[in-house]
């Protein structure tokens, strides 16, 4: 047994040698030197002998281009602190604008084309003050081969991604709960080309390790373990030693997910003489990298959960006063019963209620209509149910309030939630009659979400690969506009039979209502809230940007009520 066990070492430490051998005399220099000066002013933080910091470069060299210079697709900065239990993580982005030693002015990522990691290891320490320990480079084909040797990672993919133009990266991938293997994994994580440019990209990459972190505990490693060392330290340069290698993913392998930070450095992005940069200030910097080096001290007190969402539509202060005002009003968002309830709480404050019909057509957004002449009552009528959008339209008798899909009466006008009157209601009733299972769907949503996409487009479920087998989904995808124009930022709800799925994994615990609900993420960046009930393993997941609090995404979950399959 002792014999197998230091035979076993005695390879790995082989294997991790070769990886040394990688590391240039040059990079091992740059390592070692301090920063040279620094940009942005010195963070204090506490002393930790256990803290390290390292830098993770992706470099974009494909196989057959060992002459072609190459640029680092991926700069990630990791600080490990085992004596405070916390890691953090600081995503670069590659067109960040900065002062390369020697070059001058350029993306951050030029610095590794002309002087590979060695001067992008100096720059970073340059532009961030943050003194670099190690560093980890891995380039297309280790990322491939890594993923293919842990048979894959399960990734909750935000929503469609899709580029057949070869003069970009490629991909073809569904929304969904999925099992993502090499190609599609390494697709998911370079693509850039939407509306969230760079920083999507940043985030995809930390999602991506962070769904590495949490299946690793669930991984049969004796037997995966040799083709992932082999794949691992036959692609990558690293001057990690083997039992720091072992040490590391032993610890950061357990650590909770709380206490783990995920940044990405944000700025604008335009461009200057014709080339896309990244530009970021000095205090946004300063902030980020103060983040990166110290422990959260968000407050330990558990949450009590969200006791529900506050309505977007009130009459709280002056209430305005709607004597002789006649009014229509129609329903455009297919929820039974709100037209008439809206009118109601018109007719109390004073208007002549002429109408309450269905529009006879969808809309996303609420709206109150007016024909010519009357603009201050439309204002008026529009004050009393806190709609912003105004239209004149000549064809109409009188002032017309066309409920849309984001309207939402005022608390105590508000319709107690039935499979009638949630948003989408009609879309989630055939779902019901379709999906083999108890399907849920939500009462509330946040304000500027819209339902946009089901997984599958088509049909009742989708397949999730497990085991050699299949496990039954489906996702509901519902995109944020703001400012009257579609974001790339997407909430998902998926509902699954797959009890174990990984994403069902350990995070802070709250109660409501005889269900237990478990939020995976720190406080600040929350990832998906997650139940079991009829059966069923229930999710409700972030935008890509973490945009939603816990607060929303709690308030989610606990509106969610059963659609009874009729």
């Amino acid at each position: 047994m002792l014999c197998a066990g230091g035979a076993a070492y005695a390879w790995f430490h082989q294997q991790v040698s070769g990886a040394n051998d990688r590391v240039s005399p040059e990079i091992r220099v740059a390592l070692t030197a301090e920063p040279s000066t620094t940009l942005v002013p010195a963070v204090e933080v506490p002393e930790s002998p256990s803290a390290m910091n390292l830098l993770v470069l992706g470099s974009d060299h494909r196989e057959g281009e060992d002459d072609e210079p190459s640029r680092s697709d991926t700069i990630i900065l990791v600080h490990v602190d085992p004596g405070q239990d916390y890691l953090s993580l600081l995503s670069l982005p590659r067109d960040f604008r900065v002062d390369i030693p020697g070059y001058g002015l350029n993306k951050l990522n030029y610095a590794f084309a002309v002087g590979g990691a060695a001067l992008t290891i100096k720059t970073v320490e340059q532009v961030t003050g943050v003194d670099i320990d190690h560093y980890i480079e891995v380039d297309f084909k280790a990322f491939r081969d890594i993923v293919d040797s842990l048979g894959g990672v399960y990734v909750d993919v935000d929503r469609r991604y899709y580029n057949d133009n070869p003069a970009y990266e490629l991909i073809k991938l569904a929304p969904g709960y999925q099992l993502l293997h090499g190609e599609d994994a390494l697709d998911y994580v370079r693509f850039r080309h939407d509306l969230n440019l760079d920083f999507g990209r940043m985030e995809r990459q930390q999602t991506f390790l962070s769904a590495v972190k949490e299946q690793a505990m669930g991984w049969d490693l004796p037997f995966r373990l040799p083709g992932l060392v082999t794949s691992l330290f036959s692609n990558v340069a690293t001057d990690l030693g083997a039992n720091e290698i072992l040490k590391l993913a032993y610890w950061a392998v357990g650590l909770s997910g709380e206490n783990i930070r995920r940044i990405a450095l944000t700025g604008a992005a335009d461009e200057l003489d014709g080339i896309a940069y990244v530009f970021v200030d000095d205090e946004a910097l300063t902030e980020a990298v103060a983040d990166f080096l110290t422990a959260s001290r968000e407050s330990a007190a558990a949450s009590t959960g969200a006791s529900g969402p506050s309505s977007t539509t009130t009459t709280a202060g002056v209430v305005p006063e709607l004597d002789g005002i006649e009014v229509d009003v129609l329903n455009a968002n297919g929820r039974k019963g709100e037209a008439a309830a809206a009118g109601e709480l018109l007719g109390r404050l004073g208007a002549t209620v002429v109408t309450v019909a269905n529009a006879g057509r969808q809309a996303p957004e609420t709206s109150v209509e007016y024909p010519s002449g009357m603009s201050e009552e439309a204002e008026q009528v529009a004050a009393a149910l806190g709609v912003d959008a105004l239209e004149r339209n000549a064809s109409l008798e009188r002032v017309t309030v066309v409920l849309g899909e984001d309207f939402v009466l005022a608390g105590d006008h508000a319709l107690p939630p039935s499979p009638d009157n949630i948003p989408s209601a009609g879309g989630w009733k055939k779902i019901a009659q379709m999906v083999p299972y108890a399907v849920r769907a939500p009462a509330y949503l946040p304000d500027g979400y819209f339902f946009v996409e089901r997984m599958p487009p088509t049909g009742a479920t989708y397949d999730i690969e497990v085991d050699g087998g299949t496990k039954p989904a489906f996702k509901m995808l519902y995109r944020l506009k703001e400012n009257g124009r579609w974001t790339d930022q997407y909430m998902g709800i998926t509902e699954t039979t797959w009890h174990d799925a990984p994403a069902a994994c350990e995070g802070r615990e709250v109660r409501h209502d005889g269900v237990t609900y478990t939020i995976v993420g720190s406080r600040d960046k929350v990832e998906r809230i997650w139940w079991k009930a009829d059966g069923v393993l229930y999710w409700v997941s972030n935008t890509l940007s973490h945009l939603l609090s816990e607060a929303e995404l709690l308030a989610v979950a606990q509106s969610m009520i059963y659609i009874p399959a009729e």
